[in-house]
């Protein structure tokens, strides 16, 4: 399989279990509800994993893995505010080894307007440094995301109503000496917010 055909296929997937986990559950209550869904006073933590994907033509392969932590803090019902912690790995194209990437971001903002019945979107930025391994150089790291998240207590009810399961689209600039390593990542997992 080419990569523009593995490409297709995970997008495909991807949109496919979105449009699953909007439509299950969710019945005559679609409507959109304008109210902010951040949870003020509360922590939410997250982990997640997922495949992450070179943007741009380098010397390392187009898909690896990525493992993502994070944390938030909720200042109001619009806005939650906190850290991640990301990591990814890239083989070479060309030869043995591979360039490890840990993005580390100290500031991360979270805006989460509303909701579509038990389905949470929101729109996420922060911005850090891309520590990279075997010789490339570290870099500043702008990261943009967009994701959902769904209260697992609607499936199970006897689970604890902080506890979601998530999907998340983001994009990561990675500029290095070796070339442009910015990578999209798709990532899957859960997030809790202590309640």
């Amino acid at each position: 399989m080419n990569v523009s055909a593995m490409r297709r296929t995970v997008w495909t997937s991807f949109l496919t279990g979105i449009l699953c986990l909007l439509t299950s559950g969710v019945g005559s209550a679609a409507d959109w509800i304008n109210e902010g869904m951040a949870e003020p006073g509360k922590w939410t933590t997250g982990f997640r994993v997922g495949p992450s994907f070179i943007t741009q033509n380098s010397a390392l392969d187009t898909a690896g893995p990525a493992l993502n932590f994070q944390g938030l803090y909720g200042m109001n019902r619009w806005f939650r505010i906190g850290g991640m912690l990301e990591w990814s790995n890239h083989g070479f194209d060309r030869g043995s080894g591979s360039v490890d990437t840990v993005t580390l971001l100290p500031v991360l903002l979270e805006y989460r307007p509303g909701h579509f019945g038990p389905v949470i979107p929101y729109l996420s930025t922060g911005i850090g440094v891309n520590i990279n391994s075997n010789n490339v150089s570290d870099s500043f790291a702008w990261r943009t995301a967009g994701g959902i998240d769904y209260a697992m207590n609607n499936w199970f009810p006897n689970l604890p109503k902080g506890l979601m399961l998530n999907t998340e689209v983001a994009w990561n600039r990675n500029h290095t000496n070796i070339g442009d390593l910015s990578a999209m990542t798709m990532l899957f997992g859960v997030r809790y917010t202590f309640q």
